[in-house]
């Protein structure tokens, strides 16, 4: 058996164990089902309402926010975090700032976005961009700062022009540290949009959650939280895979 089946062995050996004490706890009485919903009817919960409630178009809300930030980030990011390593003057004095805004609770400026854009996704997008936007532009400068002067030196040598230097020397080169900053982009917009929609009510599956914490579905709740995880997975498995056709 290889290594890497190994440990995927272990990791779904491990959460199914998870599942099942969860499961059990609650079965046996050991956890009261007002705290704790059991695994099964999370999932029972979540199917019927996906079949027969509003679960896909609140979740199509939540998709379009996080779409529209990530690309927002996306764009915006790379392009400015290339400017920072272009324009040393500029990169150098703004780079402090920037770790500086990542580390702030930039959350806590949500009433403003709301009185700004009114209640509605675009004060959820402006605000999500801002979480995905830093580690991106932070990643991209860092990237093409430390891409390896020898690989620009070979390309030289083969008297590539500067569009094929950038497509087969730099993109490379880059591409796994500016798709770190995706996958950390994406975990900060996640958080930031269903945040927002849990607080504020905008909609989406944040709201969601909340309207059924509010009225004590504890299942309901459990079957929310099952789907944003399957969410996250299959945005960092696209995330993922992008970055390999990239590297090809």
């Amino acid at each position: 058996m290889s290594e890497s089946t190994r440990i995927a062995a272990w990791r779904w050996g491990i959460i199914f164990a998870v599942v099942a004490v969860a499961e059990s706890a609650v079965r046996l009485g050991w956890i009261s089902s007002f705290f704790l919903a059991a695994p099964t009817r999370a999932a029972v919960v979540l199917w019927e309402q996906i079949v027969h409630g509003n679960a896909l178009w609140l979740t199509a809300i939540t998709l379009l926010e996080i779409a529209a930030c990530l690309a927002i980030s996306t764009v915006v990011g790379v392009f400015a975090g290339f400017l920072l390593w272009r324009y040393k003057l500029i990169g150098g004095s703004y780079e402090m700032f920037l770790a500086a805004l990542f580390s702030s609770p930039v959350i806590l400026a949500y009433p403003i976005f709301l009185v700004t854009f009114g209640r509605t996704s675009a004060a959820v997008i402006a605000l999500s961009s801002i979480f995905g936007l830093i580690p991106i532009m932070i990643n991209t400068k860092g990237a093409f700062q430390n891409v390896n002067p020898i690989l620009l030196q070979v390309g030289a040598s083969m008297n590539l022009t500067r569009k094929q230097l950038f497509r087969h020397i730099l993109v490379p080169a880059v591409a796994p540290t500016i798709f770190s900053g995706f996958r950390l982009a994406l975990t900060y917009i996640l958080k930031s949009v269903l945040g927002l929609e849990y607080v504020a009510q905008v909609g989406g599956v944040g709201m969601w959650l909340s309207d059924a914490a509010f009225m004590f579905k504890v299942e309901e709740v459990y079957a929310g939280l099952l789907g944003t995880i399957t969410l996250s997975i299959l945005f960092l498995y696209l995330i993922n895979r992008s970055e390999v056709l990239v590297r090809k």
